[in-house]
C-alpha cells in the first residue's frame, strides 16, 4: 500500500459533518456575565436594585406606554443597549412626573402666585370690551381737543359764538343810539315849549300896560 494513496485519502476535503453542541452550560445574566453554577439566573442585578423609587413606582405605567410590541417581546432577551434605553426612558418619565407633582403642589399651596396678572392695557379683553374701551378713549381725546378749540366742531362753535357776540354788541349800540336820539328830541321839544311859554307870557304881560297908558291920555 502506497503512502501516497493513503495520504490522499486523509487529505480529502470533507463535506457536511455532524452537528457540534456547546458544552459550556454555565448560565449567563442579561449583560452576558457568567453566573455561579448554583445561582438563580433570574436574580436581579445591583443596577436594578439601585434604581430610584420613582422608577420602581412607575414601572407599571411605563410598561403600559411601551406598546403591545414591547409587551409581546418581554419574554425575549433584549440587548444591552435596548435595556439601557428603556431604563433611561423610565428615569425621564419618573423625573417628569415628579416635577409635575411638585408644580401641582406649589400651585395648590400658593394659587395667587401662579395666577397670571391681567394687563392694564386691555390685551385679554373680549372684542366688545375692547371696542368699548377704544370708544371711551376716543371720546376723551375728542373732548380734550374740543376744549382746546382744535376740532372742526369747536372752531364752528367759536365762530358762531363770535357772531352772536358781535350781533349783541351791535344791538346794544343801536339801542344806545336810539336812546340818545330820543333824549335829544325830548330836550329839543322841552326847550321849544319853554320858549313858546315865555312868548305867551310876554304877550299877556304887555297887554295891560298899553291899556293903562291909553286911559291916562
Amino acid at each position: 500500500m502506497s503512502t501516497r494513496g493513503r495520504g490522499g485519502k486523509f487529505n480529502k476535503a470533507k463535506r457536511g459533518g455532524g452537528k457540534h453542541f456547546s458544552r459550556d452550560l454555565q448560565p449567563l445574566d442579561k449583560d452576558g456575565t457568567p453566573l455561579g453554577m448554583w445561582r438563580d439566573p433570574t436574580d436581579k442585578t445591583k443596577e436594578e436594585d439601585e434604581s430610584s423609587e420613582e422608577e420602581s413606582s412607575e414601572e407599571e405605567s411605563d410598561d403600559g406606554d411601551l406598546g403591545p410590541s414591547a409587551k409581546g417581546g418581554a419574554g425575549q432577551e433584549l440587548s444591552r443597549e435596548q435595556r439601557k434605553e428603556q431604563a433611561r426612558l423610565k428615569k425621564q418619565a419618573a423625573i417628569a412626573k415628579k416635577s409635575k407633582k411638585v408644580a401641582e403642589a406649589r400651585a395648590v399651596t400658593s394659587p395667587s402666585a401662579e395666577e397670571p396678572k391681567k394687563p392694564s392695557g386691555g390685551e385679554n379683553l373680549s372684542r366688545r370690551e375692547r371696542e368699548a374701551l377704544q370708544a371711551q378713549q376716543a371720546r376723551e381725546r375728542y373732548q380734550k381737543l374740543h376744549a382746546e378749540g382744535k376740532t372742526d366742531e369747536a372752531r364752528a362753535d367759536l365762530a358762531r359764538l363770535k357772531l352772536i357776540r358781535e350781533q349783541r354788541e351791535a344791538a346794544a349800540a343801536r339801542k344806545q343810539a336810539e336812546k340818545e336820539e330820543q333824549e335829544a328830541r325830548q330836550a329839543e321839544n322841552k326847550e321849544r315849549l319853554e320858549k313858546e311859554a315865555k312868548k305867551r307870557q310876554a304877550a299877556l304881560g304887555s297887554g295891560p300896560t298899553k291899556a293903562k297908558k291909553g286911559a291916562k291920555n
